[in-house]
């Protein structure tokens, strides 16, 4: 390591490697995270604000904390000129403020409440955790500026985080449920809702002519070639999995759907009877399970909507949790 704190390149390494940046911005991405609000306010009491998941606490002693600014954030000169600016974390009811300060523009705070503290930027009504912080240092950082804030004051609460990974906002509050339904009595069974433009992934029984979604009795992964990972690797299908889409238990086994995306496939889908339906072609009269057609059709609602819903319970009713607004725990009936 150099002793020198300027120090920005290691001559002992190539520099000059090509990587793909939104490769490189997937594989970042992999790292789950809250999510923040930074904002400050210009000599003129002009205010400004932009939506971060790149913070973090730096130091108790100084109390410092830092987040990452690009600069071709509007309103950088604002940031790197002020005196001071906030971090506010977001609760899992947060979702659309987080998207009004991603966005660009200048009128982001008309609709929101909140109080200016010391420094006099603002710290919004109904966060999990802010930080009002000094301007302490900057460093030029590549195509971002990083802020390093002194703290001055802070405040949190015990609400539920908004989380986000791999481009999409994630729940944390649900492990309780999840750990309850997978670790309970009976056999599990694990599937996949796997899409591609507009088409959806399905195998159909070659002795009933019965249409399912693809499953196995375990998450498995493509090393091993085990479970539902790696047994759709074996066939030619590497798929990206994240996302919890339904979990719900039928009295003797535990079913646990997820939903993502297909990243690479091979041309032997046909020889073993898997097949991507276009929505509209669905063969529904081929389903005979009740709750893979329930769940099938919310997926394809939720998807043109653009906004998923999760679905726990058992295979009569459960709860509705929606990753954007408080939990709703009233019973919903099967998957709907």
């Amino acid at each position: 390591m150099s002793d020198s704190g300027n120090s920005t390149t290691d001559n002992h390494f190539p520099t000059n490697q090509a990587l793909d940046r939104l490769d490189l911005r997937r594989a970042f991405g992999s790292f789950a995270t809250g999510v923040t609000i930074v904002t400050t306010t210009d000599k003129a009491g002009d205010v400004y604000g932009f939506t971060a998941n790149s913070f973090t606490s730096v130091s108790l002693d100084p109390p410092l904390l830092l987040v990452n600014i690009a600069k071709t954030a509007y309103g950088l000169d604002a940031f790197t000129h002020a005196d001071g600016f906030a971090v506010n974390i977001l609760a899992e009811k947060q979702k659309n403020l987080s998207n009004v300060f991603a966005s660009q523009g200048a009128d982001k705070f008309q609709s929101v409440d909140w109080t200016a503290k010391t420094t006099g930027s603002p710290v919004f009504d109904g966060v999990i955790g802010w930080f009002d912080c000094a301007s302490y240092q900057q460093v030029d950082a590549g195509d971002h500026i990083i802020l390093i804030g002194r703290v001055l004051d802070y405040g949190y609460n015990a609400d539920s985080p908004l989380g986000f990974c791999r481009g999409a906002y994630v729940s944390f509050g649900l492990s309780p449920q999840m750990l309850q339904l997978v670790s309970g009595d009976g056999s599990l069974k694990v599937g996949a809702l796997i899409e591609r433009n507009e088409q959806i992934l399905l195998q159909t029984d070659v002795l009933t002519g019965e249409v399912k979604i693809p499953v196995s009795d375990s998450v498995g992964d493509s090393l091993t070639g085990e479970g539902l990972i790696g047994g759709l690797a074996s066939i030619g299908i590497e798929a990206h999995l994240p996302f919890l889409f339904s979990a719900y238990h039928d009295g003797i086994t535990r079913h646990v759907y997820y939903r993502g995306e297909i990243l690479s496939t091979s041309d032997v889908l046909e020889t073993k009877n898997l097949h991507f339906y276009r929505y509209y072609d669905i063969p529904w009269q081929a389903i005979s399970d009740n709750m893979i057609t329930s769940m099938l059709k919310r997926f394809i609602s939720e998807h043109s909507l653009g906004n998923y819903a999760i679905h726990i319970g058992d295979d009569d009713q459960g709860s509705v949790y929606h990753h954007d607004s408080d939990h709703d725990n009233s019973s919903q009936k099967k998957d709907r």
